[in-house]
């Protein structure tokens, strides 16, 4: 097989060595690698099910996707057939497309890049007998009896034929036209992510293998979109010369499916990581997946701000450490200066503050002063809320016993305000935004 910068050159399959060589001189041959080829037919059956639940495999290249009952939500086939081919732009995958009320002659049609503009049985009749996927003895025999299209072949008699070319033909004949059932076996999706590279050249560079960690990262947005899944934590295991073996666990900080975001954590890591040996061999898996079908969206716009929240807290996550990136946690404790504290998890989710306590806490509570038997703080306050007591801490030796206030002044502020039932004096301990 060759990619589309070698076929821009005149190299195509069949071609030999020596004259692929002679049109450039600077070709890369690599091995072809069935189990390789196996495994992305397979990841790319799972990004399909996004269009139809009934994908089958159609080895050792193909993929069928039974998409008469999804036309009507898709809006019809030219828009279906355009996400199609844009979202496997995305994946880098060159692919050619077939259409046909019959799965052998889609799969003909597919491989051929044939979609009929009108009747598909029409298109079939006409299909060259030379570009049918059929044993080269098979083909050279109908070409000799002067068969050259798919429609001549179908026209003789049938007695005659079976005679000649046994009954597996006349079934093939009458399975791509429809006048025999072709039943395929639905594809099944693994309920976890793990994908086996093995790399043509050995990488020792980190810089290079960002290159592979971005292809797996492609291949599992495609899984997971084809699911509805997001992942939150995925692990790349590497293998090195000399049989030693390396991981590197990556965190996104949020359910995701996106190659953006999920990669730029990834290099972020990668900045900071040494290869011990090369690597001629990774692993990808991501082994806990979370529904992601649908996603709240607020009030007043789409969650697009929290998401680049959490995309920034796990990308300095990943190149600070986990240590180095803290956030606010409320703690279970009714001393209000003891009831949070700073955390480094980022699955750490504060609780709500209560409704009667302000959002700004005083570092240090400040004495106020009592003017007409009020206190006073630049303006004289009016309670405005019945108290809150607060009786705690007397088995770790700072024992508090106050009575918290909502507080108001003249000027519209509010003040969160305390008096210690000791001795009588008033402090301000918070604000109200």
């Amino acid at each position: 097989m060759a990619n589309r910068a070698a076929q821009a050159l005149g190299i195509q399959s069949g071609l030999r060595r020596s004259a692929a060589l002679a049109l450039a001189a600077n070709l890369q041959v690599a091995k072809r690698q069935p189990a390789q080829e196996t495994a992305l037919l397979g990841n790319l059956a799972n990004w399909a099910m996004q269009f139809t639940p009934t994908v089958c495999l159609d080895p050792p290249t193909g993929l069928l996707l039974e998409i008469e009952g999804c036309l009507g939500y898709f809006k019809g086939l030219p828009r279906l057939l355009g996400l199609v081919v844009d979202g496997l732009q995305v994946l880098e995958i060159q692919v050619q497309h077939g259409l046909a009320s019959t799965p052998l002659a889609a799969s003909w049609f597919a491989q051929q890049g044939v979609i009929p503009a009108t009747d598909w049985r029409q298109t079939l009749m006409q299909l060259p007998l030379a570009q049918l996927p059929w044993p080269p003895r098979l083909l050279q025999q109908l070409h000799d009896l002067g068969l050259r299209q798919f429609g001549e072949l179908a026209g003789l008699p049938r007695s005659g034929m079976g005679l000649r070319f046994g009954t597996e033909l006349l079934g093939l004949l009458d399975k791509a036209m429809g006048n025999e059932p072709d039943p395929r076996q639905p594809f099944v999706p693994a309920a976890c992510f793990e994908r086996y590279l093995e790399l043509s050249w050995h990488i020792e560079q980190v810089e290079a293998l960002g290159f592979v960690m971005r292809r797996l990262l492609l291949e599992l947005a495609a899984f997971l979109h084809g699911r509805g899944l997001g992942v939150q934590h995925v692990v790349f295991r590497l293998a090195h010369e000399g049989g030693g073996q390396s991981e590197l666990p990556i965190g996104f900080g949020k359910l995701t499916r996106s190659t953006g975001d999920m990669f730029a954590i990834t290099r972020e890591r990668l900045a900071g990581f040494r290869l011990t040996a090369p690597v001629h061999a990774l692993v990808l898996k991501a082994e806990t997946l979370h529904r992601l079908d649908a996603e709240a969206i607020g009030l007043f716009g789409d969650g697009q701000t929290q998401a680049d929240l959490d995309l920034l807290h796990a990308r300095l996550s990943a190149r600070l450490g986990e240590a180095a990136v803290r956030q606010l946690a409320c703690v279970a404790d009714h001393r209000p200066e003891r009831a949070w504290c700073m955390a480094s998890d980022s699955a750490t989710v504060p609780a709500p503050l209560p409704a009667t306590r302000p959002g700004w806490l005083l570092a240090k509570p400040i004495a106020l002063a009592i003017r007409n038997g009020q206190p006073w703080h630049g303006e004289l306050l009016t309670l405005l809320s019945p108290a809150e007591r607060i009786e705690s801490g007397w088995w770790e030796g700072e024992s508090v016993a106050r009575d918290y206030f909502q507080a108001g002044g003249p000027s519209g502020r509010r003040y969160w305000i305390y008096r210690q039932r000791i001795d009588g004096a008033w402090f301000l301990h918070g604000l109200f935004a």
